[in-house]
């Protein structure tokens, strides 16, 4: 008795296979091109890669635009430990947003709203592959109210444009913000 006489389906599904196999080797190899296909993976720029002035601004004011969404968002809640916090901030700057907050978290403020923003990057350097950066804003916090806990405002009094300086560092590839001064109301 041969293999064939044991196992009838098992010879025609290898067949089968090797059929399949034959095809895809014909069709990867192309109608008489021996050239393998060019790749589609775009490379990964070198960290060497100097960016335009204009690129790095860019990056520069997402960071910051990114710093006030993050604490407005914690603000919503007054939650001084929220992991939001240290993505767009660091240093002094998060030193003072987590202490503001958590102030607030005390004394039972909240703050909801939003807060409009004009920043402009006024500096960045070193030049060529800048690691800091200065932007100043004319920021307004007239819609961006404190309430006490019966939901109340805090004030009768609403906050209003203030002049902001901003200076940001970039640290293993991310920008954020190191040191923030937010001047009184009426100051821009």
């Amino acid at each position: 008795m041969s293999p064939r006489d044991v196992h009838p389906h098992r010879s025609s599904t290898l067949a089968g296979l090797l059929v399949c196999v034959a095809v895809v080797a014909l069709a990867a190899c192309g109608a008489g091109s021996s050239a393998p296909a060019p790749a589609t993976v775009r490379p990964i720029p070198s960290p060497s890669t100097t960016l335009t002035p204009a690129a790095v601004s860019s990056q520069v004011l997402a960071a910051y635009r990114d710093m006030w969404f993050d604490l407005v968002t914690a603000a919503e809640t007054s939650d001084y430990q929220s992991p939001l916090l240290s993505q767009h901030t660091t240093g002094a700057a998060l030193t003072l947003l987590t202490q503001g907050l958590a102030t607030d978290q005390l004394h039972g403020i909240v703050t909801r709203g939003a807060t409009v923003h004009h920043p402009t990057v006024t500096s960045l350097s070193p030049a060529g592959t800048p690691t800091r950066a200065t932007i100043t804003d004319c920021f307004d916090d007239a819609k961006w109210l404190e309430y006490n806990g019966s939901g109340g405002l805090v004030k009768n009094t609403p906050g209003g444009r203030r002049s902001t300086t901003a200076q940001l560092v970039k640290t293993e590839g991310t920008w954020k913000v190191d040191q923030l001064t937010v001047a009184g109301t009426g100051t821009c």
